[in-house]
């Protein structure tokens, strides 16, 4: 429903007729439609980041001794998962509940702020947490910006996804494998990255 009508047509009466629940139902688990949109956001954003599956070909480190421990990815590796996991995000069956949720929290703020909480701000700082890492271990140098690095990153994903025309989406997905690696490898390099014993 939130794709559809957005934040002014998400109605709890119609949530739950969809559903096929009592709204007394989902005021049980839910105070108000905020908090609602808040877990479902919450939950697709989980669903696709979770996903071991994501990412291009290969990107998941592999080995055939389930007892052999598997090697901490790169910052490298991290940031091509990452953005593949976003793509995957815009491009899947919710997408467009994540661009009306960019569109709507900057129109309403004050009613966004625990959505906002919920399903952008507490994503972010686990990347930026992530690119900090990096910087402490020495793989990028202390001048290094989290926030920049992954605005780069993020932002290039988003703009890709949202200035492809819809009659070109098949072949925007058949060069997302190379085009997110150059676009990674461009703004590690721009910020000084230093793989891991290199």
């Amino acid at each position: 429903m939130f794709c559809e009508r957005g934040w002014a047509g998400l109605t709890l009466d119609e949530v739950a007729a969809r559903a096929h629940v009592g709204k007394s139902s989902l005021y049980l688990r839910w105070s108000d439609k905020a908090s609602l949109l808040a877990s479902a956001l919450r939950g697709i954003q989980e669903e696709v980041l979770e996903n071991p599956a994501a990412g291009p070909s290969g990107a998941e480190p592999m080995t055939d001794d389930p007892a052999e421990p598997v090697a901490e990815p790169t910052l490298r590796d991290y940031l091509i998962a990452h953005a593949h996991r976003r793509a995957d995000l815009y491009l899947g069956e919710h997408g467009l509940a994540m661009f009306r949720l960019y569109a709507e929290a900057r129109a309403h703020p004050e009613l966004f702020v625990e959505i906002r909480d919920e399903a952008m701000t507490r994503f972010v700082l686990i990347e930026r947490q992530r690119v900090q890492s990096a910087i402490t271990a020495g793989d990028l140098p202390a001048t290094a910006s989290p926030t920049r690095i992954l605005d780069a990153v993020e932002g290039a994903i988003l703009m890709h996804v949202l200035v492809t025309p819809p009659d070109l989406v098949g072949r925007m997905r058949t060069g997302l494998d190379a085009y997110i690696e150059r676009m990674v490898d461009d703004q590690l390099r721009a910020a000084g990255f230093t793989p891991p014993g290199s």
